[in-house]
């Protein structure tokens, strides 16, 4: 019988993993895709490097786990046009979770679906989309909450049937990479747009080329609606940006902004929520414990200190 096993292999569920390691309790982790990182993933094209997911955050947020990664000095100013003091990673978010999984040594199973969580004999019992079945003594799950829901249907109904209703913001992230001459002041036109979720520039040599500038920002606009050319040239007609941009790239995550973390009681109905869970089992991620990045491995280390709590005791 397995120990602990992760469901979920983004920051959340890395730093579970982590911590677990740390605490010397074995573990397996199972990710759905083939990369670890979930909605975070750097790119690098043409000279630029970008951000698929992830790319700013408030310099005030609480950075001090940066240093324990090795990434105290991983920071640079962008500029943000909704007047926040940002930061971003010089060599892209992604480098967060390269820093995380290298320090993991536990199995990793990519590429693996959980259908559904049971328990049996006083062990958890997960089911796999393939067939096979798995136990556990203890579960953390880092699945967004719309996979959540569905797992949790015959283990926790009282608190999958919640899970039916949260939602999800739609952003669609653009990046558009551009000679800087070509876009002076290219905040202007977007200022005050509640269609822009957000919108960031920068020229910092870690992340454009000599004399470029980088655009990353997030339009409410579902890519069901149109498609990444249209977009895009949609975006630079109204903008009047020149449509002969050096870089271009369009990305989605589904679950990439929840709503919930926005409402003021957030915390309350999340902590009434997990209640509902049978002990031995955790949450992890950004969907049940906040948005912000050191919220977020706060979440995935509780989430092990909360499990290992329950063995020890068990």
């Amino acid at each position: 019988m397995r120990d602990v096993v992760i469901i979920g292999g983004g920051l959340s569920g890395l730093a579970a993993a982590v911590e677990l390691q740390t605490l010397n309790i074995p573990y397996t982790l199972i990710e759905v895709k083939g990369r670890l990182g979930g909605s975070i993933a750097t790119l690098r094209q043409d000279g630029f490097v970008l951000d698929s997911g992830l790319f700013a955050f408030p310099r005030a947020a609480d950075g001090s786990f940066l240093a324990e990664f090795g990434l105290d000095d991983a920071l640079i100013p962008v500029n943000d046009y909704h007047l926040q003091r940002v930061v971003a990673f010089k060599d892209g978010t992604q480098s967060l979770i390269d820093a995380l999984a290298q320090r993991i040594t536990g199995a990793v199973i990519h590429k693996m679906a959980v259908s559904s969580l049971g328990e049996l004999d006083g062990r958890f019992v997960l089911c796999m989309e393939n067939g096979l079945m798995w136990d556990a003594r203890a579960l953390i799950v880092a699945a967004p909450a719309r996979h959540a829901e569905r797992m949790f249907r015959t283990l926790a109904p009282a608190f999958s049937l919640p899970l039916l209703d949260y939602r999800y913001d739609t952003i669609t992230r653009v990046a558009l990479g551009y000679r800087s001459e070509d876009v002076t002041d290219p905040g202007r036109r977007v200022w005050g747009d509640m269609a822009t979720a957000f919108y960031y520039t920068t020229d910092h040599p870690s992340r454009v080329p000599a004399g470029h500038t980088l655009i990353q920002m997030g339009v409410r606009v579902p890519l069901d609606r149109t498609t990444p050319e249209m977009l895009i040239h949609t975006l630079q007609t109204q903008l009047g940006w020149p449509t002969t941009a050096a870089l271009a790239h369009v990305s989605t995550w589904a679950e990439a902004d929840p709503l919930p973390p926005h409402s003021a009681n957030f915390h309350e109905s999340m902590a009434a929520l997990e209640n509902l869970l049978p002990e031995g089992v955790a949450l992890a991620g950004s969907d049940y414990h906040g948005l912000g990045l050191a919220e977020r491995i706060a979440g995935g280390r509780a989430a092990a200190h909360k499990v290992v709590k329950w063995l020890t005791e068990k």
